[in-house]
């Protein structure tokens, strides 16, 4: 019997642009481009009448652009919407828009896909448009074969395999933590507001490693540090890293935490890593592991496996790593990884994770 396939829709306002697309994914014997769209409009229209498992959608298009397309998709509870956006400043703006708005994913084009690495966006798009397809198909009780594959394997919605919690130590649980570090991928924009807008005071400074292109890094900064009504900055080489401050890590790179002879933190970059995710959670946690006193980890939602092997840094040192339960999570790969790998000791909701950190905020330092 014939696998069902992943029915996609492609909205984009160029002609070149879709046919590139359609190109790209038509190697893909389980996914089928069922539609496509030259304006949000059309999208909305098509969506409804096709009912694709996922929208590919362009963003600055003509009579309805993209972000108002997901809005309305989003509000129907339609198909999951992948941004495909221009590598600017401005593309990255209107990307954590709709981010925020309610998309699930996005993937980078050059401007001119004459300059553009095809073959890095027909992986991205194809690795995203087969988690998100699979997922809208279970979420509907569609039944497919394709759910059974190893690469769907890695991005179900199972519950991981019973590994108990770690517990911190007595010490651990008694002291102010001097710096707090977070990865998350995809899902991030939204999960990270959430928990930082639930946060009272910090007591020390808190860093950011969110999987993002260079370009999109500040943008998304300024775009929390608005809906926070506090500072957010875009981390860069030397930084300090003040108590109190929240550093979302430059996209694009890896960076490590120096702790200078004064004591306080600061930004360090990492020249070829040969991390497969930048900024990469790893990297982070373990020279957060090696140079604060009591340090604190936080894992969020996102594909694959970051952050779990540099939590174990922490974890040896018997300090709090912090994950997001897998069922709260948009993609739970890099919480079930940490789980599985037996680094967490606390395995929470978003609200309740920043509940825990308000606590250990309010400890008298040690």
């Amino acid at each position: 019997m014939t696998a069902p396939r992943i029915r996609l829709l492609v909205v984009d306002d160029s002609n070149f642009v879709r046919v590139a697309l359609r190109k790209m994914l038509e190697a893909a014997a389980d996914i089928e481009i069922v539609g496509e769209a030259r304006n949000g409009a059309e999208a909305l229209r098509l969506s409804r009448r096709l009912k694709p498992h996922v929208v590919a959608m362009d963003l600055n298009m003509p009579i309805m652009d993209g972000i108002e397309a997901v809005q309305a998709i989003a509000q129907e509870k339609g198909p999951p919407c992948i941004m495909v956006s221009n590598e600017t400043s401005d593309g990255a703006s209107a990307t954590i828009r709709a981010l925020e708005s309610g998309a699930v994913d996005f993937v980078c084009k050059n401007t001119s896909f004459i300059t553009f690495d095809m073959a890095s966006i027909e992986r991205q798009l194809t690795e995203k448009v087969r988690h998100w397809g699979r997922w809208r198909m279970a979420a509907l009780g569609e039944s497919s074969a394709a759910a059974a594959t190893p690469q769907a394997a890695t991005v179900a919605r199972t519950a991981p395999p019973a590994a108990a919690p770690r517990s911190p130590s007595v010490a651990a649980r008694g002291k102010r933590p001097d710096l707090v570090v977070v990865g998350v991928s995809t899902g991030g924009p939204v999960t990270l507001l959430e928990l930082l807008g639930a946060l009272g005071p910090l007591p020390c400074p808190l860093v950011v490693a969110q999987h993002m292109p260079a370009s999109f890094t500040a943008g998304f900064a300024a775009s929390l540090a608005r809906s926070l009504k506090r500072p957010v900055t875009e981390g860069e080489e030397g930084a300090a890293l003040e108590p109190g401050s929240i550093t979302i890590l430059r996209g694009g790179a890896d960076w490590l935490v120096k702790r200078s002879a004064s004591g306080r933190f600061a930004l360090r970059l990492v020249a070829d890593s040969g991390e497969p995710h930048h900024p990469s959670a790893n990297l982070l946690f373990r020279s957060a592991g090696l140079e604060a006193d009591a340090p604190v980890a936080v894992i969020l939602t996102g594909m694959g496996d970051d952050g779990a092997a540099g939590a174990a840094e922490l974890a040896a040192r018997r300090c709090p790593v912090l994950v997001q339960d897998p069922a709260s999570c948009a993609v739970d790969g890099m919480p079930n990884s940490a789980i599985r790998a037996g680094v967490a000791t606390d395995i929470l909701p978003v609200a309740a994770i920043a509940a825990k950190l308000n606590t250990l905020f309010t400890l008298t330092q040690a």
